[in-house]
């Protein structure tokens, strides 16, 4: 019989807890939990009492939206006399919002329930909406309305799941404390948290994350904190309600550079002239 997870204790029952919630969710049950699901969530709301996060009123976030709006001038000239009809600006406050009951499929939010995705600097921001050289893109500075509750999911950010852990309790010569298990399920949320969101991604993929969401929404958060991949220091924010925030201003940018980073992830190939292959 599996051991579930306990959160009378609480703790975890394996390393594994996140990952197979979000095998099950994805692939077997999704909206009719069984006992073994709603412990894992009864779990997680029972080890995130430390993850509180105060969002003070006035706070200013970022958000990016690709595109600009235009508006017509008069009276001004480019630097060879031609008389500007109009110039680039950024989109209405309407604009930068989600649309109520038509938002797309996210990493935190389900389709047509808007939530309200913020960046803690403009880079950030900017990096979120994937431009390209020489796209142009709207920017808003968003105001935070209220003080909001939010759930630090930033912390296990980059890190393996398993890193902290020694040689023998990796092999299973050891018991895992409960200590190191729930650091270990907290990493893999953290993460899954993180991952970027592409275009070609099954909707499915975004289950687990959507259900700790609404986990953390029902037990009164405001928001989620979570890292960007764009960036080590740029953190993105989602808030639940998207009235609790108004954006203020907003200003049309262009892309100028692109800091394109790689690596190689795996052995490189090597082929005959007559395009054969011939391993490596």
């Amino acid at each position: 019989m599996d051991v579930e997870d306990d959160p009378k204790k609480p703790e975890f029952a394996s390393l594994e807890s996140y990952r197979e919630f979000a095998q099950r969710v994805r692939h077997d049950r999704r909206y009719v939990w069984d006992s073994k699901q709603q412990a894992f969530l009864d779990t997680v709301l029972a080890t995130s009492q430390d993850r509180n996060v105060m969002i003070k009123a006035k706070t200013i976030f970022y958000r990016a939206q690709l595109g600009t709006d235009y508006r017509s001038v008069s009276d001004q000239y480019d630097d060879y006399g031609n008389e500007i009809v109009e110039e680039a600006c950024g989109f209405g406050a309407e604009r930068m919002k989600p649309l109520a009951n038509r938002a797309k499929e996210g990493r935190i939010n389900p389709a047509g329930i808007p939530m309200l995705y913020l960046a803690s600097s403009e880079q950030t921001a900017i990096s979120e909406v994937r431009p390209w050289l020489g796209s142009v893109i709207s920017v808003a500075q968003v105001s935070v309305l209220r003080e909001l509750r939010a759930v630090n999911l930033s912390r296990g950010h980059g890190k393996l799941s398993v890193g902290h852990l020694t040689l023998d309790e990796l092999e299973g010569a050891k018991p895992v404390d409960a200590r190191k298990k729930e650091k270990a399920v907290w990493i893999d949320i953290d993460n899954a948290f993180s991952q970027p969101v592409e275009r070609s991604d099954d909707a499915a993929d975004y289950v687990p994350t959507q259900i700790l969401a609404e986990l953390f929404r029902d037990a009164g958060f405001d928001a989620v904190i979570y890292r960007s991949q764009f960036g080590e220091k740029g953190y993105n924010i989602a808030l639940f309600n998207v009235k609790d925030a108004d954006v203020i201003n907003c200003a049309p940018y262009r892309i100028e550079g692109i800091d394109l980073k790689y690596k190689e992830i795996g052995s490189r190939s090597y082929f005959k002239a007559s395009g054969g292959h011939t391993g490596t």
